[in-house]
């Protein structure tokens, strides 16, 4: 089981779905700001579990929250877009419907009180839908912050490198979320996995992504992930959750 970070400051740190209306509304009081992870079900490799985007996002906002204070929303695993649509166990959903709610999601969250808004996306084509829904919301609300993106775009100062499965998000997932990681897994010989056993034609749009399900390398994009650590991951992240917790603490002036 995950063990959750104790908190390092006096600021409640909650999950929205566990509290009753008067706890809500304290922790608002206290430490207005919200945490909403965007994820995905999606393959990952033979390694990463399929939710690797949502866990990691939900845990880095962990990271923060447990520093700054605030609630934490249940993770949103209805995403899309994406080069893994016709991979085994992989998940899209339209769109327009992801969109749709978090549009519905962030103008209620306005409303109840809130104004620091930390939308953070685990998988990296919620970058588009954020680009379109927050900036309107931003020069409504000056007096707010807004941080979004990936890992790759939500610190200004701070970009982490990216990739799919391979050495960055491998690194990350053994840093986050290791009792979901199994690098054994990263051996060759499987059956083909695909659905009526034949790849799609995905390598125009994706010349470099392993297509074998032979291949311990399969639904990779970057890097070998034979070539991850937690060190490696730890210090990236440790550079994020710093960052944001620190223009989190400014905004509200502590």
């Amino acid at each position: 089981m995950h063990a959750a970070e104790p908190l390092t400051n006096d600021y409640p740190f909650r999950r929205y779905q566990e509290c009753r209306p008067d706890e809500l509304a304290a922790v608002v009081r206290d430490a207005p700001v919200l945490f909403g992870p965007l994820g995905l079900i999606e393959h990952h490799g033979w390694h990463l579990p399929l939710g690797l985007d949502g866990i990691k996002a939900e845990r880095i906002c962990e990271r923060i929250g447990r520093r700054t204070g605030g609630v934490l929303l249940p993770t949103m695993w209805w995403g899309s877009g994406g080069g893994h649509g016709d991979f085994p166990w992989t998940l899209y959903q339209p769109e327009e419907a992801g969109e749709a709610i978090l549009a519905r999601t962030l103008a209620k969250s306005v409303q109840f009180g809130f104004r620091v808004f930390v939308l953070l996306a685990g998988h990296y084509p919620w970058q588009q839908i954020l680009n379109r829904q927050v900036p309107p919301l931003q020069r409504q609300h000056p007096e707010s912050l807004f941080l979004w993106g990936t890992e790759m775009d939500i610190g200004q100062e701070v970009r982490l490198p990216g990739d799919h499965a391979a050495r960055e998000e491998t690194s990350y997932g053994l840093s986050l979320l290791p009792e979901f990681v199994d690098m054994d897994a990263l051996r060759p010989g499987r059956r083909p996995a695909w659905p009526g056993g034949r790849a799609p034609d995905i390598a125009r749009r994706y010349p470099d992504l392993h297509l074998d399900p032979a291949d311990p390398l399969f639904a990779q994009l970057g890097e070998d992930a034979r070539t991850a650590s937690a060190e490696r991951g730890e210090a990236a992240i440790g550079r994020l959750v710093d960052h944001l917790a620190e223009q989190i603490d400014a905004h509200l002036g502590r």
